[in-house]
């Protein structure tokens, strides 16, 4: 295979609503509690108007576009045995994602997006059956056999755990997007992981969290002290930085109508992976990603995410 991912599957319910939402804070994500994310569902079926249910999870959005770009990728993960589940499930399988080894146990992880008229997004997530995933439920043949293992972030500490064997047993190049919940854990708790990164895609923000430093100056930290051969550094609509031991590129964004930005950072890495995987020079990879992430943000979901196309 090219790509396998390895990260939460959660089931996305976009709501167009105000924010501040009953205290919930714009551009946060946070993990919510059953009752409250129950009470929550009852005041947005009454109050706020859903824009879409769709399969979500940064690194389940990843494999997904690059499966619809026509690569072969597969997914480590777990979901309930629940409808959700086989909603996850058929939505990966539909675009050619081998799901063999996705498992079921449990409630399938839900997740919901409150985006508000200025696109800002507000995120409670429900982790459920992403929660219990083990090392010891891995098979880590089927991981060798991958080019690039593409890891994201998992909520709880068991899969955490995982995560950081895998990393240090793994033949596959690793691909890291570390998100919001694995950076509140410190750049300590992450180091078994990005030692062992060939690629990383931090947020600007991310990398002020992790090293205090500018996302140029901090990326550059990253790199030299790790042994990361290439650092994405994404930065919304500013665009992106991409530096390696014998690169540096700023690019702009592209201009796009946006509808949704949530997934745009799982899809610029799908096109900088995709670019890598056809041989592309870094300028070109860092292009590509940039044209993946501004169709990805034209409609809801996955809707927009692109296809073959976009390599032509």
């Amino acid at each position: 295979m090219d790509v396998v991912g390895f990260g939460a599957l959660n089931v996305d319910l976009i709501y167009e609503v105000d924010l501040p939402l009953l205290g919930i804070e714009a551009g946060k994500e946070r993990i919510g509690k059953y009752e409250e994310f129950e009470n929550l569902l009852k005041y947005l079926n009454n109050k706020g108007n859903i824009k879409m249910r769709s399969g979500g999870g940064s690194a389940a959005n990843t494999v997904y576009a690059l499966s619809k770009m026509g690569f072969s990728c597969g997914y480590i993960g777990k979901v309930g045995k629940d409808k959700e589940g086989e909603f996850l499930l058929e939505g990966l399988r539909r675009e050619g994602v081998d799901t063999s080894k996705i498992l079921q146990n449990e409630k399938s992880g839900l997740c919901i997006v409150l985006l508000d008229k200025r696109k800002d997004r507000s995120i409670l997530i429900l982790p459920n059956a992403n929660d219990s995933l083990s090392y010891s439920e891995i098979d880590i043949d089927y991981i060798n056999k991958a080019k690039f293992l593409h890891i994201t972030s998992l909520l709880g500490e068991t899969p955490f755990e995982a995560q950081k064997i895998i990393a240090q047993k793994t033949k596959a190049k690793i691909s890291f997007d570390p998100g919001e919940p694995h950076v509140k854990r410190g750049i300590e708790e992450l180091k078994p992981i990005f030692k062992r990164s060939f690629i990383i895609f931090p947020s600007q923000e991310e990398v002020k969290m992790l090293t205090g430093k500018d996302y140029k100056n901090g990326a550059r930290e990253m790199l030299n002290n790790y042994g990361i051969k290439i650092v994405a550094c994404t930065r919304g609509n500013k665009g992106s930085y991409i530096l390696s031991k014998e690169e540096e590129i700023e690019l702009l964004s592209e201009e796009a109508e946006v509808v949704d930005t949530m997934g745009a950072g799982d899809v610029y890495a799908a096109g900088f992976l995709a670019g890598l995987l056809k041989g592309y020079t870094l300028f070109k990879c860092a292009k590509l990603a940039t044209k993946a992430a501004a169709q990805s943000i034209k409609d809801y979901g996955r809707k927009s995410y692109p296809d073959k196309e976009i390599l032509s």
